[in-house]
């Protein structure tokens, strides 16, 4: 019996060493995604679009991530087409009923969770319909700009509590209460396509959830205000397991280890922009510390347990049969040892995320006066070179710049 039983425990080891590490293995992003997210942060948004793009249409779980991660390549980068329709094959797959259903789902309860196509957590989500429609925006499409940003909302409300004695308005705020640019985004949408009513009534929303846009809200009203600027600043939450066998997952940092949003300054034609000092939006670091959408949580932390448990009467009931020379009890007892060892090592969390979120969005009302305008824009040192807009009215231009 001694060969055979040092055979499986050397069998038994390699299962419970390597097997988590292979399954966090395959929860790691590709080296050409690793290589895209790297250009981004750095500011070669043009080369973050190339690497990415052969991804686009490859149909596997990552395929909105990957979609959403282009986009925000794309977008930055300004080829607007291109983000438009990286953002569009992601709503589409979001949106649709049949996605992780049936085979994808067992797979993600007895196996892995990273084997579900990946739709993202209820915020990443609204940030996906937002980006839509802030490209729908800027192209003038204020129908299907309402109709994003409407989704965007969307997303959040669904996971307010059905079974909360509060009233639907304040149940709702609960998780809406940092995505008043969800809001804001209606508001404009409504604003353009003259109803002044609507439009009112969803800045008074954002600006209820968030008492400082108020300057902000007003300065759209002002006949002179002929562009507004979207800017995405800073870097949203970066996604980790923790536990024994990474079965919980957890976003860093929490927004209390980095402080308040900064305010932005602006200047057009060397003149301060004055009012919009406070125009952030959204806290995507605040978003993602809500505990009640990382679903999978519960059933990986069981799987733990549970794995951790026959691990442990497996080898004592083996070590029991050895020691008594009963060779079906032992054998029985690294079986279930080493299916233990499966069950903890399926445990681990799915750490995939949208890399290219930012901290906070932006949103600077301005006046500009016909012909060649030169903006510039900086948030706590962070900032883009000055740049020029050839202003010829007298459309309303909505813009997009991404500070580093």
């Amino acid at each position: 019996m001694l060969p055979m039983r040092r055979s499986y425990g050397v069998l038994l080891l390699l299962l419970a060493v390597l097997m988590p590490g292979a399954l966090a293995g395959c929860s790691q992003e590709s080296a050409r995604v690793q290589q895209a997210v790297s250009y981004y942060y750095l500011g070669d948004y043009p080369q973050a679009e190339k690497v990415l793009a052969p991804l686009t249409e490859k149909k596997n779980q990552n395929y909105v991530l990957n979609n959403c991660r282009y986009g925000s390549a794309a977008l930055a980068a300004g080829n607007l087409n291109h983000a438009e329709q990286a953002f569009m094959r992601a709503y589409r797959v979001m949106n649709a009923v049949n996605v992780n259903t049936g085979s994808h789902v067992l797979g993600a309860v007895i196996l892995y969770d990273g084997f579900k196509v990946w739709k993202g957590q209820p915020f990443e989500r609204a940030m996906a319909h937002y980006y839509l429609g802030l490209i729908f925006l800027i192209k003038g499409e204020y129908n299907n700009a309402r109709a994003a940003f409407a989704n965007s909302l969307f997303r959040l409300r669904q996971y307010a509590n059905p079974n909360s004695k509060l009233p639907a308005a304040q149940r709702y705020a609960r998780v809406e209460s940092d995505f008043t640019l969800g809001y804001f985004g209606l508001g404009v949408c409504y604003l353009h396509l003259k109803d002044t009513n609507l439009a009112r009534a969803n800045f008074n929303r954002a600006v209820q959830l968030n008492p400082a846009l108020g300057p902000i809200v007003e300065r759209l009203y002002d006949p002179k205000v002929n562009t507004l600027v979207f800017v995405d600043y800073g870097f949203g939450p970066r996604r980790r397991s923790k536990g024994w066998y990474g079965e919980q997952t957890v976003f860093t940092p929490a927004p209390w280890q980095v402080g308040p949003i900064p305010p932005i300054q602006a200047w057009v034609n060397n003149h301060a922009v004055a009012g919009v000092s406070a125009s952030a939006m959204v806290n995507t670091l605040a978003l993602a510390q809500d505990k009640r959408w990382l679903t999978m949580n519960t059933i990986r932390e069981t799987k733990a347990v549970l794995g951790t448990g026959l691990m442990a009467g497996g080898l004592i009931a083996a070590d029991s049969g050895s020691h008594n020379n009963n060779g079906t009890v032992a054998l029985a007892g690294l079986g279930a040892a080493a299916l233990g060892a499966a069950l903890a090592a399926s445990s681990h969390a799915d750490t995939r995320y949208w890399q290219m979120l930012p901290w906070t969005v932006y949103v600077l009302p301005l006046a500009l006066r016909q012909g060649y305008n030169r903006i510039e824009i900086n948030v706590a040192g962070s900032s883009v070179p000055p740049f020029t807009i050839n202003y010829t009215g007298p459309k309303y231009r909505v813009l997009y710049v991404r500070l580093r």
